[in-house]
C-alpha cells in the first residue's frame, strides 16, 4: 500500500459512518456536535429592555414622574427591565435630574438606549447550524433563546491502548525501558479534541493481549506503539480482520501511523513519543469529526521567523509563536518531548520548505 501524503490522509480519515444522535441538556452539551440546526423559538431578547439605569420617557419635555408611563411622563428603569409600552426612549440617570417630580433632561433621539426584541436575532434564526461543535458560548446563547435540549451526535467513545513491553511507569527506568510518556497526555488531549476515554488498557509486545485490549464496544480504536515492522511488532497480525485505509503516511514524524476499518475505527500510532503526538494531532480530529458530522474548520497560519527546511513529505514542526512569527523548538526530534512542551503550534511545512515570510498551517495544541 503506497503511503498517501498528509493532506490525503486526513481525508481519509474523515470518511467514517455518523454515530448515532442524542439528546443533551443544553447545560450538557458544550463540546459536542450538532446534528439538526437549532433555530430561535421567538425573538432575542425577546422583550424591549432597557441599556441604562435610568427614566423611560414618553412625548416631549419635561417629564412628570410616576409609577406608570404617561404621554409627558417618565417612570425610572434599570438596565434590563422591561420598557414600558409607549416609552420613546430611555435617558441615562447620569444625563438628568428630577426637581420636585418633574425629570430635566436633553430631549434624546427616539430608541436611544432601548434594545429592541429581536435585534441580536429575529424568530426563526439559525443560532447554530448542524455540524457546529458546540461551544460554552453557544450554549449560553442557545440557552438564552429559551431552548432547554439539543439533538446532537453521541461524543465518541475511545479505548486507549498502549503497547510496550519495554515501558514503566514509576521511577527511573534502567538501561533498556522508557517511562510511559503517554497516560498523563494523550487521555487529556483525546478529551480535550472531542473524544471520551473511557477505557486506557496497557499491554506488552504480546499478539493475543493487543487483540483482547482493542476488543469492547468503545466507538474507536487508539493504539499507540507496534507499528513499524520488526519482529516486536505485532500490532497488525492483532488487528485481525480490520482493513488497512492507509498504512504509513509521507509525513515527518509519525510516518508509521496506520488507520483500518472495521466495525469501528483504529487509529495506531507510533511508539516514539513525539511522532505519536503528531499521529493523534494530525487524524484524531479528522476522524471525531467524521463520526459526528462535525464541519471542519480550516487551519489558521502564522509566518515563518525562520527558513522551515522541507522533506519529501510533509514536516510537522513544533514552534512558538514570536512577534516575528514561527519559531521552531529545540529537542524536536520524534523521541523527545521537550521541543513540544515549549511549543504553541505543531507547522505544517510542504516538502518544498518555507522561506521566512512564508505563511505555514497550523495544527493547534490542544492543551
Amino acid at each position: 500500500m503506497t503511503a498517501p501524503d498528509w493532506d490525503a490522509a486526513r481525508a481519509l480519515a474523515a470518511d467514517q459512518a455518523l454515530l448515532p444522535v442524542d439528546e443533551l441538556a443544553v447545560v450538557a452539551a458544550a463540546g459536542t456536535v450538532l446534528a439538526e440546526d437549532v433555530r430561535a423559538p421567538g425573538p432575542v431578547p425577546h422583550y424591549d429592555s432597557s441599556a441604562m439605569d435610568g427614566w423611560a420617557v414618553a412625548g416631549d419635555a419635561p417629564w412628570t414622574v410616576s409609577d406608570a408611563l404617561r404621554p409627558g411622563g417618565a417612570v425610572a428603569i434599570v438596565t434590563g427591565g422591561l420598557v414600558p409600552s409607549g416609552a420613546d426612549a430611555v435617558i441615562p440617570a447620569e444625563r438628568g435630574r428630577v426637581r420636585d417630580g418633574v425629570l430635566q433632561a436633553e430631549a434624546p433621539p427616539a430608541g436611544a438606549h432601548i434594545r429592541r426584541a429581536g435585534e441580536e436575532a429575529p424568530a426563526g434564526t439559525v443560532l447554530a447550524a448542524a455540524g457546529t461543535r458546540l461551544s460554552p458560548a453557544h450554549a449560553a446563547v442557545l440557552g438564552i433563546a429559551g431552548i432547554d435540549r439539543v439533538r446532537v451526535r453521541r461524543r465518541p467513545t475511545v479505548v486507549l491502548v498502549l503497547t510496550g513491553d519495554e515501558v514503566v511507569r514509576e521511577g527511573r527506568p534502567a538501561p533498556g525501558r522508557v517511562r510511559d510518556a503517554f497516560e498523563p497526555l494523550l487521555p487529556v488531549a483525546i478529551s480535550r479534541l472531542g473524544g471520551a476515554v473511557l477505557r486506557l488498557m496497557r499491554t506488552g509486545d504480546d499478539e493475543a493481549a493487543i487483540a483482547a485490549a482493542v476488543a469492547g464496544e468503545e466507538d474507536l480504536v487508539v493504539t499507540v506503539g507496534g507499528t513499524g515492522r520488526s519482529s516486536a511488532d505485532r500490532l497488525r497480525r492483532a488487528l485481525g480482520d480490520v482493513q488497512p485505509v492507509f498504512d504509513g503516511v509521507a509525513m515527518r514524524p509519525g510516518h508509521p501511523t496506520l488507520l483500518g476499518a472495521g466495525p469501528r475505527p483504529v487509529l495506531s500510532l507510533p511508539g516514539n513519543p513525539l511522532a505519536a503526538v503528531v499521529a493523534l494531532l494530525s487524524f484524531l480530529p479528522p476522524v471525531l469529526d467524521g463520526l459526528t458530522g462535525a464541519v471542519p474548520q480550516p487551519l489558521r497560519t502564522a509566518p515563518a521567523a525562520v527558513d522551515l527546511p522541507g522533506w519529501r513529505g510533509t514536516s510537522l514542526v513544533p514552534c512558538r509563536l514570536t512577534a516575528t512569527g514561527l519559531q521552531p523548538a529545540d529537542s524536536a526530534r520524534p523521541n523527545m518531548l521537550r521541543g513540544l512542551a515549549a511549543s504553541d503550534v505543531l507547522a505544517v511545512v510542504p516538502a518544498a520548505g518555507l522561506q521566512a515570510g512564508a505563511h505555514a498551517r497550523l495544527l493547534p495544541l490542544p492543551w
